[in-house]
């Protein structure tokens, strides 16, 4: 165990979904209820605003196309791109 704070206020569940940005696509790692952590080609800028949609799937089939409003609080950059995480203020079916 590190020492590492845990600033989330909701759950979140390990997911793979397309994220839809306006800049490009992107990938998730994890999210729940409050928020969203995904990666990404583009970087973004921390403290920025952000739009995403998230279609949601089950076995293939789509059911709906979440639609995301959030700060990012984290935008890290990797080997692979940037992990980005976003606090939601707006979620919408």
């Amino acid at each position: 165990m590190g020492d590492t704070k845990e600033n989330r206020l909701g759950g979140r569940y390990p997911t793979y979904c397309t994220v839809e940005l306006d800049s490009g696509l992107g990938v998730t790692r994890d999210l729940g209820t409050t928020g969203v952590c995904f990666t990404t080609d583009e970087p973004i800028d921390p403290d920025s605003m952000l739009r995403c949609f998230i279609p949601m799937q089950k076995k293939g089939r789509n059911l709906t196309r979440l639609r995301c409003e959030g700060r990012v609080v984290r935008a890290n950059q990797t080997n692979d791109g940037w992990e980005v995480a976003i606090h939601f203020t707006t979620l919408d079916w």
